[in-house]
């Protein structure tokens, strides 16, 4: 994967250089940037202009591209422990899915899972640009189906909430002294605590499912939902960008203290 811009090679490099397979120069660098890459002890090697624009796609790349090892996750069993998910079904706009997956992992969600959407060859780089180099630290997989994706999460024990403008409002939701699915069967007590404590307090874990830009979540996924939740709004316009509104509801999820 190439990586390129001043915020995602800088993470790499604070973060990750043992991630680091080459790097490409493009344009003559400040003597203290060289020293830092060279520093690295990484293979150095000068592109010229058209190759350098060929790798970046066109964009604006800055001088500095680096070549580095990544995948995404092959299936979702890593992230069963996990108690946080957000699950991203058919959005195709890899800057909203790397926006998303910016703020999940700086808000403190588990992993991202996306769904229902042919990927082209160079989304992923695309995703880690607009992540500015968190997807290198967020679990992120890609699966073909979002349904075989609820049954695993239920025979998990997930809760499954999902984004919709006719849901419950996220603010009622996360203060109510309520359970959206109870926990397991083998403790009455520990069912009658769980019921009187609000969801952000249980140990429960979730997943935040989100629909695609234009339509959002499909009929056939929203029924097989536990919640699905609003965000209110405060003038007759009700559209948010996703990526946007699945900040506001991770906010409101992991972040509110009642």
């Amino acid at each position: 994967m190439i990586v390129f811009g001043k915020q995602p090679v800088e993470y790499v490099l604070k973060s990750h250089q043992d991630k680091i397979t080459e790097i490409y120069i493009a344009k003559e660098l400040p003597r203290e940037q060289f020293a830092r890459l060279k520093a690295t002890k990484k293979p150095l090697r000068v592109l010229d202009f058209k190759k350098a624009q060929a790798l970046a796609h066109g964009r604006n790349h800055q001088g500095v591209l680096l070549e580095i090892a990544y995948n995404p996750l092959q299936n979702v069993r890593d992230m069963l422990e996990s108690g946080a998910l957000v699950v991203l079904c058919g959005l195709s706009d890899v800057g909203n899915i790397g926006a998303i997956v910016r703020s999940a992992y700086a808000l403190g969600a588990s992993g991202v899972v996306l769904t229902d959407v042919s990927l082209q060859a160079n989304a992923m780089e695309g995703i880690m640009r607009s992540s500015a180099g968190a997807l290198l630290d967020m679990p992120f997989c890609v699966l073909p189906r979002a349904l075989d994706l609820i049954n695993e999460l239920k025979m998990a024990g997930f809760v499954l909430l999902g984004a919709d403008m006719a849901g419950e409002d996220i603010g009622s939701f996360v203060r109510a002294p309520t359970l959206v699915r109870s926990l397991p069967r083998d403790s009455l007590n520990s069912q009658k605590n769980a019921i009187m404590q609000p969801l952000r307090f249980q140990n429960t874990k979730w997943a935040l499912f989100m629909g695609s830009e234009g339509d959002g979540l499909p009929a056939k996924i929203s029924k097989r939902l536990d919640k699905t939740l609003s965000i209110p709004m405060a003038h007759a316009f009700n559209s948010l960008n996703v990526a946007h509104a699945c900040v506001i509801l991770l906010h409101r999820l992991l972040c509110m203290k009642g």
